[in-house]
């Protein structure tokens, strides 16, 4: 018996060993939860701060395994296989650039979040940015994007591990994949928190990796022996498929531009990559998770976007570009290995899941709710809040992804792209520019946020607009005027209310060797 999935099968002997490994990898991340959490409480160590940070005792491994399983999710795993499949090796090259979101992350803001962390004592990078302000605006403008953004994204990635899952299991099991997807991440993120996603990490980093040198070798293999050389299998692709090796098809090169800046520095901004920076509390740590964590990212990223016309070359009838790692998952290896490739989307799919829900609800919970609303709310209320803030944005975005409409996939599509917009500028100049001011950082929020969505349905959803962008502006990629504009708001906002000033002591915590303790204090937020 096999299941027909458009251009190929998979029998019902090969998806039960796959499900059964899966049901393994299951068992040992949910026990990782629930171990760190009997962990934590035996350390008295079991409040929101621990639960959002880890105390910055992690170890540089697993800082980096969680940075780079966060950014890399169910895109690379997925999509960018699947858009090289369609497109050809510019799809690769330009989605290639995505490696240096951890050297953004973790390197140019991180490497002062970790100083600033120390003196502060911030569980998050918006209370950072708040006091560096003196703003709850500025807070608040960060919170609730970044809410929004997330809540959307997760859905994406939900919806995505529930068809992987339907398609291996050769049913029509899409809401039994959503649950799974999403009982599985929230049961090891509520058990033990930012711990519990670094033991995970590690073991899901492991797994992509795995799976990602598996299928590259047997791509290789495979085109090796029906083609007789790599160089041949070139040669038919440009036969067969001209655009997988011609480099002026698939993107225009403002399209192209857009794209790489998107994956390049726009993802290294979004609120779930920069919560990793106030898990750390040392610069060696922070040296070598930038290495690793670009290495790993470098060579997953780089390796799956050039699997997708590696596969056109073996099998050009896919009807969904998307089950392309399927395919190769289980038509090109022993089931066994099927399995843990199987694992290892579902790894990218769930640590995504897992550091979109904790940065929300952190962000609902901490940041708005407790530091804008109710500064006075007790520790444990705190941790209470935050475990509801999951639950509703888990619940939020299982709604969305069990009845997907047309809107909702829009909306879906430009969450992430919206964020980095929105977030890159006010991240990176907040922290080092000393004229930036409040109002000009809730502008270049809001704005870079705002003009996305605009942006992003003139040129992909209007039909009479969308053929002018493409005419008229090259089919640029709606990241890229919205993003400089984002920057534009900023600098131009922060000039024009340049009398805005915040006292010298707030000023010295961000910007000088000595300050006064009593202004490095997080819960000096008034305004």
């Amino acid at each position: 018996m096999s299941y027909d999935l458009g251009g190929f099968s998979i029998t019902a002997s090969t998806s039960r060993t796959m499900l059964v490994i899966f049901a393994i990898y299951t068992v040992v991340i949910v026990g990782f939860g629930f171990y760190i959490k009997y962990q934590s409480r035996k350390g008295s160590q079991d409040g929101l701060a621990s639960f959002l940070t880890g105390g910055g005792g992690l170890g540089a491994f697993a800082i980096a395994m969680i940075a780079a399983t966060n950014s890399m999710a169910g895109g690379t795993m997925i999509t960018a296989p699947g858009l090289g499949y369609k497109v050809g090796f510019t799809a690769a090259l330009v989605y290639y650039a995505g490696f240096l979101t951890a050297a953004y992350g973790l390197g140019s803001v991180g490497r002062k979040v970790a100083i600033l962390r120390d003196r502060t004592g911030a569980v998050t990078f918006q209370q950072l940015l708040g006091l560096r302000f003196q703003s709850k605006a500025v807070v608040a403008a960060l919170a609730i994007t970044g809410a929004f953004g997330l809540t959307f994204f997760a859905a994406g990635q939900i919806s995505a591990g529930a068809k992987v899952f339907a398609a291996v299991t050769g049913t029509n099991a899409y809401y039994l994949g959503i649950v799974l997807v999403i009982v599985i991440t929230v049961i090891y993120t509520l058990s033990g928190g930012i711990k519990s996603m670094a033991k995970v990490a590690v073991i899901q980093g492991v797994i992509m990796l795995l799976a990602t040198f598996a299928i590259i070798g047997i791509l290789i293999a495979t085109n090796v022996e029906n083609h007789g050389s790599v160089r041949a299998t070139m040669e038919y692709l440009g036969s067969a498929f001209p655009g997988a090796i011609q480099a002026n098809t698939g993107f225009s090169f403002w399209n192209a531009m857009g794209t790489a800046l998107f994956a390049g520095v726009g993802l290294g901004a979004v609120p779930h990559a920069l919560s990793v920076t106030m898990t750390y509390n040392n610069h060696k740590k922070l040296k070598q998770g930038v290495m690793i964590s670009c290495c790993v990212f470098t060579l997953v990223q780089g390796i799956m976007c050039f699997t997708g016309p590696l596969t056109y070359a073996i099998n050009p009838n896919l009807e969904t570009a998307d089950y392309t790692t399927i395919f190769n998952a289980t038509n090109l290896l022993p089931s066994w290995v099927g399995g843990i490739i199987f694992c290892g989307i579902f790894a990218a799919v769930q640590s995504s899941l897992a550091g979109l829900a904790m940065a929300g609800a952190s962000m609902l919970a901490k940041d708005f709710i407790v530091d804008c609303c109710k500064p006075s709310t007790p520790a444990k209320t705190q941790s209470r809040i935050n475990t509801t803030c999951v639950l509703v944005i888990a619940l939020i975005a299982t709604l969305i992804a069990l009845k997907p409409s047309e809107l909702t996939q829009y909306i879906i599509n430009f969450a992430l792209a919206a964020l980095g917009a929105a977030w890159y500028f006010p991240v990176l100049v907040g922290m080092y520019w000393k004229k930036a001011t409040a109002k000009g950082m809730v502008a270049s929020i809001v704005g870079g946020f705002a003009s996305y969505v605009v942006f992003y349905f003139l040129s992909s959803v209007i039909p009479a607009t969308k053929a002018w962008w493409a005419a008229s502006l090259g089919g640029v990629h709606a990241f890229l005027p919205a993003w400089i504009l984002s920057l534009v708001l900023l600098v131009a906002v922060s000039k024009a209310t340049k009398n805005e000033r915040i006292k010298l002591g707030y000023f010295q915590v961000f910007f000088c060797a000595d300050y006064d303790e009593k202004y490095a204090k997080v819960d000096t937020l008034k305004d």
